[in-house]
This record gives C-alpha cells, sequence and structure tokens, in this order.
C-alpha cells in the first residue's frame, strides 16, 4: 500500500458507505464515497492511484452501467463490482465485464483487501505500459 493509495467507494446504501471508510481508512487508505452513478460522474476525478467498489445494483444507473460508460470514456480505474443481492442477469454481467472481481456482501475484510491489491497491480499495469494505438 502506497501513501497515495486512494479508494472510491460508489453505492447507495448509507450504511455500507460508512462501513467501507472505517475499515479502508483503518488500512490507511483515502476512500472518497458516492451515493450513486451520477454522483461519481459529477466529481472531479481523481488523479490519484485508485481503484473503485462499485455496487451492482443502484437506482438511475446500475453498477454495470457505470462500468461500461467509464470503459468508453476512457476511464480505466479498476473496479470491484460488489453485491447483497443481483438477479442473475445482472450478477453474470458484472462477472464477464473486466472487473477485477465480484464480492457478495457480506464480504470478508481479507477478501476485500485481497481485490484492492488486486486492482493496485492491475492500474500500475494499466499506467506504466505505453497508450493504444
Amino acid at each position: 500500500m502506497d501513501a497515495q493509495d486512494f479508494i472510491e467507494v460508489v453505492d447507495d446504501d448509507e450504511d455500507v458507505r460508512r462501513m467501507l471508510v472505517m475499515v479502508l481508512e483503518s488500512y490507511g487508505f483515502k476512500v472518497r464515497t458516492h451515493d450513486g452513478a451520477q454522483a461519481y460522474l459529477a466529481c472531479e476525478k481523481s488523479k490519484e492511484r485508485r481503484v473503485m467498489l462499485l455496487d451492482v445494483r443502484m437506482p438511475k444507473m446500475t453498477g454495470v452501467e457505470l462500468q461500461s460508460h467509464l470503459v468508453k470514456t476512457g476511464d480505466d480505474i479498476p473496479v470491484i463490482f460488489m453485491s447483497g443481492e443481483s438477479l442473475p442477469h445482472e450478477t453474470l454481467a458484472a462477472q464477464q465485464s473486466n472487473a477485477i472481481t465480484f464480492l457478495w456482501k457480506p464480504f470478508r475484510t481479507t477478501e476485500l483487501l485481497d481485490a484492492i491489491a488486486s486492482g493496485f497491480r492491475q492500474y500500475d499495469a494499466r499506467a506504466g505500459s505505453p497508450p493504444a494505438l
């Protein structure tokens, strides 16, 4: 973990956001929360080394839709999907995306930290590779 490690949490459940902030900050991460896809899209994009924890089921724009939008617009933040309840087609779409992993809520802290570490490895690999032509 680096002093610049930054986690974007996008989840419509305030309790989940609050819990993730407490856990992640206790491990030294900087955390910014968003109560939905639109809130994330409206904020300024961080220039720090970052990973996103993204809820699958949210009103207005789902996590899968947000991740698809990010890919189309060139925001290559590594995504870790999480869900407490998802329909089979939502779960399948999330698992077939280029996300790091899919975590079922409630998940263990070790699962979360392992997924985040994978996300930062992917971030570093993307940052170190030459741009696509």
